[in-house]
């Protein structure tokens, strides 16, 4: 049997100290010399060393573990959020477990308690729910970072788009454009923060005006181009009257698929009738007619998040803020 090669093996071989490896395995680079950090990496390759990583987690008290749970793995933007993430985290000693709550309230809750018996050092969350009471099973001394939407009471930072902002300046254009109508189309709003300021955005740009808001509700989007036949039940009318009506898509599974309804049914977009929404990963200019939309930057948003979950964790201290991540509207021929 081959013998496991120790921290012992790799710092006589470099002739350092074995609390120089250890520094260097904890990413401790201080007073450490170029040619001793590559000397140690070089060793370390060439003999294959893995750290025990339960050993040196009882040894820290550190796992050197982050929990990441997302709300809909098979989501186009949490798949870019995740890739923002594991950027940061990459060449770190941290771990990570990912977990996926597949929208599903009890899911997530399972998943937290998993992640918490884990003993994770920290936990970047997207959650599923609104207020900060329905997580009272995770320690607020904690650190964690939420992402993309946040709790109420802040009690954690949380890293997300400009959802209020973008959305009435994309309501502007509407209209400026003279549309008379506006047909929200979203998943239900009151247990999403991040829909509610979507929404405030659009009514804050219509106040004074005559354009009339329809509401359409659909169930949560799972696939990337929702063309549920329900849909265009609940948008028809507002298509084939005179009223020059705008579609507001609110996530980016009901942008491309309200397109691909439209084009089914022979509506023609902008002639016929205008859309818009968030564009979650930059498809609105490969869909014909280009796609106006806000597009998000969920790789940065995940980078930002792991980057200061990390720096947390190290500092052993948080501040409750929340840290906005702009986006950009992209004006294209769907308007």
């Amino acid at each position: 049997m081959t013998k496991k090669v120790t921290i012992n093996d790799i710092a006589k071989l470099t002739e350092v100290s074995k609390s120089t490896i250890s520094n260097f395995l904890n990413g401790k680079f201080a007073g450490m010399s170029e040619e001793t950090r590559q000397r140690i990496q070089n060793q370390i390759e060439e003999l294959d060393y893995r750290p025990n990583r339960q050993a040196r987690a009882l040894k820290s008290r550190y796992s050197s573990l982050i929990g990441i749970s997302v709300t809909d793995i098979s989501n186009l933007y949490t798949s870019r959020l995740l890739k923002g993430m594991m950027e940061r985290l990459q060449n770190t000693k941290y771990h990570t477990i990912i977990m996926n709550s597949d929208l599903d309230e009890e899911y997530e809750q399972y998943n937290i308690e998993k992640l918490l018996d884990e003993k994770v050092d920290g936990i970047i969350l997207q959650p599923l729910k609104t207020s900060s009471i329905d997580y009272n099973s995770i320690d607020s001394n904690l650190p964690l970072v939420q992402v993309d939407r946040h709790l109420q009471p802040l009690i954690w930072p949380a890293i997300v788009s400009d959802n209020a902002e973008q959305s009435k300046i994309l309501t502007e254009k509407i209209v400026r454009e003279g549309y008379q109508r506006i047909v929200i189309l979203t998943p239900p709003m009151d247990n999403s923060l991040i829909r509610l300021k979507r929404f405030e955005g659009i009514t804050e740009a219509i106040k004074n005006t005559e354009v009339e808001l329809e509401e359409v509700l659909t169930e949560e989007v799972k696939d990337l181009f929702s063309s549920d036949q329900r849909i265009w039940e609940n948008i028809r009318p507002f298509c084939e009257d005179d009223k020059k009506t705008a579609i507001y898509a609110f996530n980016g599974g009901l942008l491309y698929g309200v397109i691909k309804i439209l084009n089914d049914n022979q509506i023609a977009v902008p002639d016929k009738v205008g859309v818009v929404g968030y564009d979650d990963g930059s498809l609105g200019e490969l869909i014909s007619p280009g796609l106006t939309s806000i597009v998000q930057d969920p790789v940065k948003i995940g980078y930002k998040a792991a980057d200061l979950l990390v720096r947390n964790i190290e500092a052993k201290e948080q501040k409750a803020e929340i840290i906005i991540v702009n986006s950009e509207l992209k004006m294209r021929h769907s308007l």
